[in-house]
């Protein structure tokens, strides 16, 4: 007995395992930033397993049969792993509604989301059936809402006029997400075909699956649909900003410049600090307008190849006169000939623009910033390092989120607009590549950006 038992549970270990391992993995793997996309993924894939597999084990009493639902099981949490992966909810639905089908032996399967405003549940996928076929349900009755499963033993009783001959029997389970009824899973039987309590509570439990992996994709198109509104707010804002910007700056500077007649020299200072606060705003406005442009689409190019070498030595020329003013040394380093990368020149240009004037601005006179290229593999490395002030460590998983400045930095300067570097990572990105930051309090920053090399 004892035997037995223990080959029948065998199949499952794996499933533990996973559960811990994702887990855990989505623990160590996730701060606070950025973690709900993840521990959504970690918790479908997990909590999916282990209330199937609680399922399983209510439904199925014999040995052989825990084993062979204990295979089906494997192969729907893996089509539904897979689909959910996607974070599109139309492929979710429709791989569900299949492998449901597959899973339970019946003659089709749909899968109906809640209408709050009409107060029904319609079909949005389906399987063996056609969508219309597929009935519709209304949330008044037959307990959906309340968390009760549907159980019609013979359609003809009930006034299902969408449902074909061949079909006697249909079972519906609500999905859902703690209290939250946000829909139902239907199966069809053929004529004949005894929906069985071992059925129903299998499809109780792949229910509880579909709910989480639904659930997931609901709360990233929630996301999505913030980050959209957000950037469109940014791109609105930055247009309408800009003009005034732009007016109060040359107004300033014109009344500066003495065009209306000399100036007390408190009516200068007083005009060059709005002249100051403007320059400030406009550049402000100006990288809003940039991050925007690339988050909505409106920047798009070809990839090229961008001569890295010849960047590097223009900012070298750019930048000399400012580092000898604040007494740094200007470095580069370039071992490689013919660093040729593929992206977008202006974007390669401001990434390197950034960089290297934070750098300046963060290394106390007497230090250096260096520029460094080399290579790794198909990939070219470009290097900004500086003796600087560094970032804490605590402080770096912050670091390119828009408006945010180190705490040090704040204290050394109170201009910037925390902008430069939120610039800097969406340029490579869009241009194929990544960055890495390596720094601590005290002790410099280096910049590490990894491009595609042209081919």
């Amino acid at each position: 007995m004892t035997s037995r038992f223990t080959v029948a549970l065998w199949p499952l270990i794996p499933f533990l395992l996973a559960f811990l391992i994702l887990f855990l993995g989505s623990l160590l793997l996730d701060g606070l930033s950025g973690l709900a996309p993840r521990i959504l993924i970690a918790a479908t894939s997990a909590a999916a397993t282990t209330l199937a597999v609680w399922g399983i084990l209510r439904a199925s009493p014999s040995s052989q049969s825990l084993v062979r639902r204990t295979a089906q099981l494997q192969r729907f949490c893996s089509a539904i792993k897979k689909a959910a992966s996607t974070l599109e909810l139309q492929a979710i639905l429709d791989t569900s509604a299949r492998v449901v089908t597959e899973v339970t032996g019946v003659r089709g399967c749909s899968i109906n989301l809640l209408d709050p405003a009409r107060g029904t549940m319609e079909p949005r996928a389906s399987v063996g059936i056609t969508s219309k076929e597929a009935i519709g349900l209304s949330t008044r009755d037959d307990g959906l809402m309340q968390g009760k499963p549907l159980v019609i033993r013979d359609t003809l009783v009930r006034d299902f006029p969408e449902v074909v001959d061949e079909v006697e029997s249909l079972v519906c389970v609500p999905l859902r997400l703690e209290e939250r009824i946000f829909g139902a899973i239907c199966v069809y039987g053929e004529q004949g075909q005894r929906l069985s309590a071992e059925i129903i509570s299998t499809l109780s439990s792949l229910g509880d699956v579909v709910s989480l992996a639904i659930a997931h994709a609901f709360v990233y198109q929630d996301l999505l649909n913030l980050s959209q509104t957000k950037t469109k707010f940014m791109l609105t804002a930055s247009h309408e900003l800009r003009s005034p910007a732009d007016a109060i700056r040359s107004i300033a500077a014109t009344l500066l410049e003495g065009y209306y007649g000399e100036l007390t020299e408190r009516q200068r200072n007083l005009i060059g600090r709005i002249e100051q606060r403007a320059r400030i705003l406009a550049e402000i406005v100006s990288d809003l307008l940039t991050l925007a442009q690339g988050r909505m689409g409106q920047a798009t190019f070809s990839p090229q190849a961008v001569d890295l070498n010849r960047l590097v030595r223009e900012s070298m020329l750019l930048f000399e006169e400012r580092a000898t003013e604040k007494g740094l040394r200007l470095e580069t380093e370039i071992g490689l000939a013919g660093a040729t990368v593929s992206g977008n020149e202006e974007l390669v240009r401001s990434v390197l623009t950034n960089l290297v004037a934070n750098a300046i601005a963060y290394t106390p006179a007497g230090g250096s910033v260096r520029l460094r290229v080399s290579s790794s593999g198909a990939r070219v490395i470009l290097e900004v390092s500086d003796t600087g002030i560094g970032i804490p460590i605590e402080e770096q998983d912050r670091l390119f989120h828009e408006f945010f400045r180190a705490s040090n930095a704040k204290r050394l300067t109170e201009t910037g607009t925390g902008l430069g570097l939120a610039i800097v990572k969406e340029s490579i990105e869009r241009c194929g590549g990544t960055i890495a930051v390596d720094s601590e309090a005290g002790r410099g920053t280096t910049f590490r950006v990894s491009f595609h090399r042209y081919a």
